[in-house]
């Protein structure tokens, strides 16, 4: 199951692009003083006043005629180079991908197919994004090409510009070709009975999950012992309850869909054997705390050995008919599930375990409100607009990276940067994050490290009070900082990892997923092509 990452705040965003923007250029500026008076003596910061003035013109004195010509160039030169034999070789994929994925007996048979075809287009499409992107300025001064462009009336701020465009086209076209045949091949591959997993599931997860112990007090979830604490569980026949709160629910488009879909996965743990013939089951309540109308709607069974569902779908009428108890012979009762138990797009869920001694594990996207199913062209189309946004992003810090330094280097560069976004920076900002609670790690920084290795001290002695545990303390700290400013210049990748959606039947969030992309993608686009300009500008040309 798809887990939902946390809406993105576009305000903070935008305010903590700004910050490091302008951290980052008041670094550069006074690099450039520095290297500057070193060079020119006195006269260095007219020269820097100069230069600033002229990349100010130059990049807002933009010609579209131009970056428009030295785009539709770079798209010639692309084709001529056989950047689009790329196709070539996914279709070549495609040829025998069913021979390995036909057969497959898996859970979600549907899922192999779409894994498949993005994994293909995200591969291949990547790295041809780095290597037209790392290479292409290099290759042109290389072979002296771009001298004849740069003694035309076009400034260096165009040339980047049109690299970028040229280079974004190319991979469009191949991106849009190879979607638009990966979503037919996926139709035509996929099984008939497994087409109805071709859709796009719209869930709306609970905004709090809450516990009642087995006396019915609240509580915490139990741990039965699991390393993995991403569930906590809840013992059977007792009054222990999982509660889910929903806020801000759509009533009236689930009034017009005429019903209410609950789905759940749930984790299963047995103290004792047991039946294994029969599944643990858990009770499934609606309750309105401001009326404290509670309404039994069933009991249902933990998906524990199935094999060919790990989700459970419980489809709730308009008008319920329902008894206090799970008594059959209780007298029955009617309410309306959209005036009686909502109130101002607020539904509370309760969950309990049936058997004695036994567990039920939850957590808090393990339900969620499914509201009416968007199709799976929907849902495809924003996983290939992520894929679209992320080689953007690639062509963007592999031009500006081309910049300054070689083929071969600007696509280590770029690479590396792409690999940390992806793997590392969520990690190293968990850490960080860490340290602003805290006042630091155990053991203290790099420099008080040194020192508690130089005077054999263990890590939580503490140091001697005096002027330089302060000053060791202050660097660490600045250190730490530092780490923090360059952590925030490596873009957060996460967002763009959107393939899991439409494999597991999801529909790609705009808000927490699309969002971010479009304004990670913008947020590197303004200060790294201000960083190509400048590096093609002070660039020495005849330097091959």
């Amino acid at each position: 199951m798809v887990v939902e990452i946390a809406s993105f705040n576009l305000i903070q965003g935008i305010l903590h692009w700004l910050l490091v923007l302008v951290a980052s250029a008041c670094v550069a500026l006074m690099v450039g003083l520095v290297a500057s008076l070193a060079a020119y003596g006195s006269s260095g910061p007219r020269v820097v006043a100069l230069t600033l003035k002229r990349g100010f013109t130059d990049l807002v004195l933009l010609a579209p005629q131009r970056i428009l010509a030295i785009a539709i160039l770079t798209f010639k030169e692309a084709q001529r180079r056989k950047a689009f034999m790329i196709g070539v070789l996914f279709v070549f994929l495609f040829m025998f991908a069913g021979w390995f994925l036909g057969s497959s007996s898996s859970d979600r048979i549907a899922k192999p197919f779409i894994i498949f075809v993005m994994t293909a287009m995200s591969f291949l499409l990547i790295v041809m994004a780095l290597l037209v992107a790392c290479w292409g300025i290099p290759a042109d001064i290389k072979a002296r090409s771009l001298h004849t462009v740069v003694t035309k009336p076009v400034r260096r701020s165009e040339i980047v510009l049109g690299r970028m465009l040229g280079y974004a086209s190319v991979l469009t076209l191949i991106l849009a070709v190879t979607a638009t045949f990966g979503y037919f091949w996926i139709w035509q591959k996929v099984p008939a009975e497994a087409q109805n997993q071709l859709i796009a599931r719209v869930p709306h997860y609970a905004t709090s999950l809450e516990f009642l112990d087995r006396t019915g007090v609240s509580g915490k979830g139990l741990n039965v012992g699991d390393i993995w604490d991403y569930r906590s569980f809840i013992e059977g026949g007792t009054n222990a309850r999982a509660i889910w709160t929903f806020e801000n629910l759509n009533v009236a488009q689930l009034k017009n869909e005429g019903k209410l879909r609950l789905e759940q996965s749930f984790e299963a743990f047995r103290t004792y054997k047991g039946d294994v013939n029969q599944q643990l089951r858990y009770t499934l309540s609606l309750y309105n705390p401001k009326t404290k109308l509670r309404v039994p709607v069933g009991t249902y069974q933990v998906q524990e050995h199935s094999v060919n569902a790990d989700s459970t779908t419980v489809v709730l009428d308009g008008d319920l008919v329902y008894r206090d108890t799970y008594d059959i012979n209780a007298p029955e009762k009617k309410v309306n599930l959209f005036d009686d138990l909502i109130h101002d797009g607020k539904l509370t869920v309760e969950v309990g375990a049936v058997e004695s001694q036994q567990y039920i594990g939850v957590a808090h996207h393990d339900m969620f409100v499914r509201m009416p199913d968007r199709t799976f062209l929907a849902t495809y189309s924003k996983a290939c607009l992520g894929l679209w946004l992320l080689l953007m992003l690639i062509v963007i810090i592999g031009t500006t990276s081309s910049c300054f330094v070689k083929g071969p280097v600007a696509t280590i560069l770029t690479s590396s940067l792409i690999f940390i976004g992806f793997v590392f920076r969520t990690r190293i900002q968990k850490i960080l994050d860490g340290l602003a609670v805290q006042e630091g790690p155990i053991g203290g920084g790099s420099f008080e490290s040194m020192y508690r290795l130089l005077t054999q001290m263990n890590e939580v002695s503490p140091l001697p009070d005096n002027i330089g545990t302060t000053l060791i303390k202050t660097i660490d700290k600045g250190v730490f900082g530092m780490m923090g400013i360059v952590n925030a210049m490596i873009p957060d990748l996460r967002y763009f990892n959107t393939s899991e959606y439409p494999a597991n039947g999801f529909d790609v969030p705009w808000g927490s997923m699309l969002l971010p992309s479009i304004a990670i993608t913008f947020a590197f686009f303004i200060p790294f092509v201000i960083l190509g300009y400048f590096s093609l500008q002070l660039r020495e040309l005849e330097h091959k």
